[in-house]
This record gives structure tokens, sequence and C-alpha cells, in this order.
């Protein structure tokens, strides 16, 4: 044996970015075998190898399974490996674009947080916001209260998860609800007309939010104890002369990923004014 042409597993491993026991198992279970094995047990590959090893290890990345490459192993030709690169690629650009979705959530997610970090709980303000979009399907309160209740929120919450996820989108937002004036008025204030997910930006297909002025308050806590919020905002659009405009828009802005309890979960409404 030509020692020169040759690398130890040390060496193969080195220059591949695996490690010698990876070398070891893959030999062990027939998947990547050592050119040459010595009657002492050194085992040496050849450069050669390293192109084969590389498919390998791609595969393997991408999850194929072991026994899925030994069988595209055991029936190697150029054709097979022609399809196997062209099935590969398509994988590659599937996993690429749930990749820089989950980019584009991540920054988002980032934002938003960071905005609701510099928010003041009970403060009501006047402010402009640019249009947005809204993923909705539409909801029919029930007069059930307590479980029952969140049941039939989850149970549509869930569809229209279901209904982002088919269209790869992704919200940087908890679930919102659109509430008509007449409920927040009476104090139904889980009286939703639509469950949505909120965007920035245009959405195709997707519900508008306008742009415009907003009457918006923040609140610290849970849903069930909105109403006392929604009568402030009220009050004080009445008292302050404020027209509004449509339904309020009810957002989370901190769930449980950020905050761990329902008591400390921040709520945005807000409602548009001609203002």
């Amino acid at each position: 044996m030509n020692r020169e042409r040759y690398l130890t597993t040390g060496e193969f491993a080195k220059i591949a970015g695996v490690t010698k026991h990876t070398l070891f198992h893959y030999d062990k279970i027939g998947l990547f075998r050592p050119e040459v094995t010595l009657e002492n047990g050194y085992r040496y590959y050849s450069l050669t190898q390293l192109d084969e090893f590389d498919v390998i290890f791609m595969l393997r990345e991408l999850d194929m399974p072991l026994n899925e490459i030994s069988a595209y192993l055991a029936r190697r030709s150029p054709g097979a490996l022609a399809e196997l690169l062209h099935e590969e690629d398509r994988l590659i650009g599937e996993r690429l674009r749930r990749l820089r979705t989950m980019r584009q959530w991540v920054r988002q997610k980032a934002a938003v947080v960071e905005r609701a970090h510099e928010l003041e709980p009970g403060n009501i303000t006047l402010s402009s916001s640019p249009e947005r979009s809204m993923l909705c399907t539409p909801f029919t309160p029930t007069d059930a209260t307590g479980k029952q209740a969140a049941a039939a929120f989850s149970q549509t919450a869930s569809q229209l998860y279901r209904e982002a996820d088919h269209r790869q989108l992704k919200s940087p937002y908890g679930f919102g609800g659109l509430l008509p004036q007449a409920e927040a008025l009476a104090g139904r204030c889980d009286a939703y007309s639509h469950i949505y997910l909120l965007f920035d930006g245009l959405l195709p297909g997707a519900r508008p939010r306008p742009a415009g002025r907003y009457l918006t308050t923040c609140y610290q806590g849970r849903f069930e104890d909105l109403p006392p919020v929604y009568r402030r905002i009220l009050d004080y659009a009445q008292e302050n002369s404020v027209p509004l405009i449509g339904c309020f828009y009810e957002d989370l802005l901190l769930d449980g990923l950020a905050v761990p309890g329902e008591s400390q979960f921040l709520i945005q409404i807000s409602i548009q004014t001609t203002l």
C-alpha cells in the first residue's frame, strides 16, 4: 500500500469535519467503509472518498434516514445520483423558504417585544399608525362562559392558525380580536366579530387595517378583566369629543413566550378616529 495516497481515520475525519467515532459507526453499519483496512485494524481512506462522504453527510443534514442512504448507495449510478440531487435541491429550496420565514418572524417578533416593553399600561394616547394587514376568520360569540367560551375561541383560532401555516405565514403578534363598538358599550368584551392574525405591511388576500389616527391604550393582565379597560377608553372618547370609527382592535403584544403568566400579558386596545 502506498501510504502517501491515503488518509488515516483521524486525518480524514478532520478534513471531512466529523469525529472519528462517526466514521467508525458508519463503517460498522456498512454505510461508508474505508478503502483499505489492514490486518492490524488500521483504516485508511482515499481522497476520492471525500466526495462520496460529502454526499452522505449532506443527506444526513437534510434528515434522510441512514437506511435510505444505504439503499441509494446499493444501487448507485449516474442516473440515480442525478435523480437524488434534483430531489435534494427541491428539499433545500423548501428548507430555505422556511428559514427565510423564520428569520423574518424572529426579527419582527423582537421588534414587537421591544416596542411593547416601552409602553406604559393604562395610558390613553392618540397616535398615527401605518396600514397593516389582518388574516381574519369570522367568530360567532356564544352565551357560554368560562371553559366553554375559551374552547370556542380556541377552536376558531386553531383554524386560523392552520390557514396561516398553509400559506406559510407567521405573525409576530398573538391572536387578535375585532370587537364591534356596540358590544364594547354593552360590556360584552369577548363578543368578537372576527379573530385575526396581524401582519405589518400589506398582505395579499388579507383584510387591511387602515392607516390613520387611533385612540389606543394598553392593559397588563388577563383577558377576562378587559371590560373596565374598554369602558375607560369609551368614556375618554366621550369626554374629549373623540369620534370613533369601526371596531376595536384587540392585540396581544406580550404573551406566554415573553412573560411567565396571563396576569402579565400586555394587551393593546385601539380604535380609529377621524381626528
